[in-house]
């Protein structure tokens, strides 16, 4: 009777350790990480005392920039100064967008501090976060102070409305 009472408390003494153990065992996680909105416009420009701005809208609400980094759709993720206040060479802007809004979007460059250091190409793409590219090209600022259009398009359903890329300008920038 010993023997049987000493198997029963080992079985379950390893019977506890087992559930605990179990216990303790993560399920796989998804490596997947989500993108933080559902379109990015990226905008990067040469290293250096070179301060570009991108700007982004969605129909009539405000611009999207340095001054105003947040709005119904779009979200400046930073306001880069050039090498000023950076702890790297590299010169870049992003913006996000929450949805897709049927509507004109527009996305600016603005040449804010280039004096000197003109012209200045600023590498730019538009993309879903599904990968789809909408866009990508160089716009090259000429002068100080100069603001171009990169892209207008037109959006519905979630899609871009064929034929409606364009490059002609709309200044949005101090546009109300």
């Amino acid at each position: 009777m010993l023997k049987l009472d000493a198997l029963f408390n080992f079985l379950g003494v390893l019977i506890f350790f087992i559930v605990a153990l179990i216990a303790q065992v993560n399920p796989p996680t998804d490596p997947r990480i989500d993108p933080p909105g559902n379109m990015i416009v990226s905008a990067t420009w040469p290293s250096g005392k070179i301060d570009v701005d991108l700007w982004v809208r969605h129909g009539r609400e405000p611009a999207v920039g340095y001054s105003n980094k947040s709005g119904k759709t779009w979200s400046l993720l930073r306001d880069d100064l050039g090498d000023a206040n950076d702890g790297t060479p590299l010169n870049y802007e992003h913006a996000i967008s929450r949805g897709l809004p049927d509507g004109e979007y527009i996305v600016n460059l603005r040449c804010y501090g280039c004096a000197g250091k003109v012209p200045v190409p600023v590498a730019t793409e538009v993309r879903l976060a599904t990968g789809e590219l909408i866009w990508s090209g160089v716009v090259t600022l000429v002068s100080d102070k100069q603001e171009k259009t990169a892209l207008r398009f037109v959006m519905r359903a979630g899609k871009v409305v064929p034929g409606s890329a364009s490059h002609v300008f709309r200044e949005i920038r101090g546009a109300k």
